[in-house]
């Protein structure tokens, strides 16, 4: 666990400053307290001590003032289910209530974690009007709780696996207002690999062939055309599909063979999986 720092020490504070030299690196250090010390560490009261501790800095504007509320808030909800939160924006309430599920879900707490994006998905269908910024929040949090309880494979319960369906979906509900074709995309691909994984082969397939037809409309790059060749081996093999499934997987091959060296080492282990699909 970190090391408990007196806030008011003069010494540490600017030692802390000569490394902070915006306010968005500020609130980028609040983000990552607030995860360190909530999903990893579950020291809920430490945390909330630091992001307290940073609001005293100097760089601390009204963006990275929001940015501690929100994380003080998302530490205490993650940790009891409540938080108090008067005077909050619908920008601030539906921050906070993402990054608690966030939390919650990464201390193995899926009830808490689905009831706080209940009502953060609550308080967004309020505002029908709302804009990319406050979609985004629940976009983000969404793919990640996705991805989290994927990983899980055959340890997740049922109930997992109807959450991860449930969170893949307004994953890319939520990017379609948030974010551009790229994300879109993007969480096609996971909702054909969570499908997969829920032992929802046909359905996946859908997903998949969005995925790779958002790269041929798009024109991207090799990186997006691999992965997405990629998720439709992976889904033509949990179909029993071996022809359509070795067309896959030698397209993922053409796509890796022109990417750059280090887009090639960071698919290298992808590669190496499908391959061994087909053997």
């Amino acid at each position: 666990m970190l090391g408990r720092i007196p806030a008011t020490a003069g010494s540490d504070r600017r030692e802390l400053a000569q490394f902070l030299c915006s306010p968005a690196q500020l609130a980028a250090l609040a983000r990552f307290v607030e995860h360190l010390c909530g999903e990893h560490l579950g020291a809920f009261e430490d945390g909330r001590w630091r992001l307290r501790a940073l609001a005293a800095h100097p760089l601390a504007d009204a963006m990275v003032q929001s940015a501690l509320r929100v994380g003080v808030a998302s530490l205490t909800l993650a940790e009891t289910g409540h938080a108090d939160r008067a005077g909050f924006t619908l920008d601030e309430l539906i921050r906070s209530e993402a990054a608690a599920a966030a939390i919650s879900l990464g201390r193995h707490d899926t009830v808490r974690a689905m009831a706080l994006l209940r009502s953060a998905r609550g308080h967004l269908a309020a505002a029908p009007d709302a804009g990319a910024a406050v979609h985004r929040p629940l976009a983000v949090a969404c793919n990640n709780m996705a991805w989290e309880l994927h990983d899980r494979g055959s340890a997740r319960c049922a109930d997992d696996t109807a959450a991860m369906l449930d969170v893949v979906a307004a994953s890319k509900l939520h990017w379609s207002r948030a974010g551009t074709w790229l994300e879109i995309e993007r969480a096609d691909y996971a909702l054909a690999l969570c499908h997969v994984s829920a032992g929802l082969p046909d359905q996946a397939l859908h997903f998949a062939e969005q995925c790779l037809a958002a790269c041929i409309n798009n024109g991207a790059p090799a990186y997006e055309h691999f992965f997405a060749h990629e998720a439709l081996a992976r889904v033509q093999h949990a179909r029993g599909d071996v022809c359509a499934r070795a067309r896959s997987v030698a397209a993922a091959r053409v796509a890796f063979a022109t990417l750059a060296a280090e887009d090639q080492q960071a698919c290298r282990s992808a590669l190496a999986k499908l391959e061994a699909l087909a053997r």
